[in-house]
């Protein structure tokens, strides 16, 4: 694409845009009673501040930006999530700066009773480099950090007990069995990045099971029927010969399948990689894949930027019209919608890539959020912001 393109669309219409939301290069955002909450990439491929915005979206048409918090120094606040009614955790996690050696690594916790006026009232210390992409499950009352600790190699998934938001418990430490060092595992660290085996997420649970990325490693499948003492029971690995950087896994439903991706990573896309996965986990001691999803490659390809999956719209309905849609960004292909009613044969029945109205030549999808009323929040980590759309289809 070029400077000026229009947006290109397919079931979608758009409602509102803000390029303000986490100053144009945003990561992940969390939407809830008209307010939209928005982490900031900072100087991870971009070039904004480090921290989080606020934004009024009660007239989706017409939203703004009406607060800014900026991280402490060495520090990234790239992921937000809301906790309970009126409370929000954002992750600290340390740059590779020498501020960011000495910075206090963990989830911050702050009021947003107010939204406009955002105040810390806690603090949860985590060891190593601190948490990135976490979960919260609300209905349980949990959250997931992807997170090093000791006697594991790379980063682990720690489940904690947030019944008190305020006061977080651990419940658990959990990773694959070749990352607990107490089992002797061979392991070599590889020389990409995108083959290490260490934990991304975000967990998520379904019934008494948990199910997690672990980027080189990639899918891993818990029995978590005691949340104290959770067990691994199933993993899949395709790199290599696949590139990796396994990011969300994903159950559909309440159907026998889980949705994968593998998150575009550097300058090098592929045509044959990094794309969205289909795996059937009937039989979760051998998870199988049974279809992948990729934009057209010629027309998507070579837009610029990254070309492939990242992440999902991490609401997957077992009934109502959406039970079989999956909402996908894919960077520079933009939001996806991928109808999998058909899981051998995911179809794609919509999309939507901003216009080039923000002075750059491409986009760069990164994550999609939802308000109560069904409307989908894409965010861009490129520079156009947060883009408001109703899906159509």
């Amino acid at each position: 694409m070029a400077k000026g393109a229009p947006a290109e669309s397919k079931n979608f219409r758009l409602i509102g845009h803000d390029p303000d939301a986490a100053w144009g290069g945003g990561s992940l955002v969390e939407v809830k009673n008209g307010y939209a909450y928005v982490g900031a990439v900072g100087t991870a491929s971009y070039d904004g501040p480090e921290g989080w915005t606020v934004h009024d979206v009660s007239d989706p048409s017409k939203p703004r930006r009406i607060a800014e918090v900026f991280a402490p120094p060495g520090l990234h606040n790239h992921k937000v999530r809301i906790v309970g009614d009126d409370l929000l955790y954002v992750n600290h996690e340390r740059l590779k700066t020498p501020e960011g050696e000495a910075a206090r690594a963990g989830l911050c916790i702050f009021d947003i009773s107010n939204p406009a006026e955002p105040k810390e009232v806690g603090f949860f210390d985590l060891p190593g480099t601190g948490p990135h992409r976490f979960g919260v499950d609300n209905e349980r009352g949990l959250a997931f950090l992807p997170n090093h600790a000791e006697g594991w190699r790379n980063r682990v998934m720690w489940t904690l007990d947030i019944t008190n938001p305020l006061k977080p418990e651990v419940l658990n430490i959990v990773g694959l069995p070749q990352q607990d060092l107490s089992l002797d595992y061979e392991y070599e660290e590889p020389e990409d990045f995108e083959r290490s085996w260490t934990c991304h997420g975000p967990a998520t649970i379904r019934g008494d099971r948990m199910y997690c990325g672990f980027w080189g490693a990639g899918m891993g499948i818990f029995d978590c029927s005691d949340l104290r003492n959770i067990e691994c029971v199933g993993h899949l690995c395709w790199s290599p010969p696949f590139i990796g950087s396994t990011h969300t896994v994903w159950p559909l439903g309440d159907r026998p399948y889980a949705v994968v991706t593998d998150e575009a990573r550097a300058q090098e896309n592929y045509e044959s990689s990094q794309f969205m996965w289909v795996v059937d986990i009937r039989d979760e001691t051998n998870p199988i894949p049974i279809s992948t999803y990729i934009p057209d490659r010629e027309e998507n390809m070579n837009r610029g930027g990254r070309f492939g999956a990242h992440n999902i719209l991490e609401y997957t309905p077992s009934e109502g019209p959406w039970k079989d849609i999956i909402f996908l960004t894919y960077f520079n292909s933009g939001l996806r919608a991928i109808d999998l009613s058909d899981p051998f044969k995911p179809r794609e029945v919509g999309h939507y890539i901003p216009e080039m109205n923000f002075g750059k030549d491409y986009a760069q999808s990164n994550d999609i959020g939802m308000d109560e009323n069904g409307l989908l929040y894409l965010i861009d980590r490129n520079g156009a912001g947060m883009h408001i759309l109703e899906y159509t289809g």
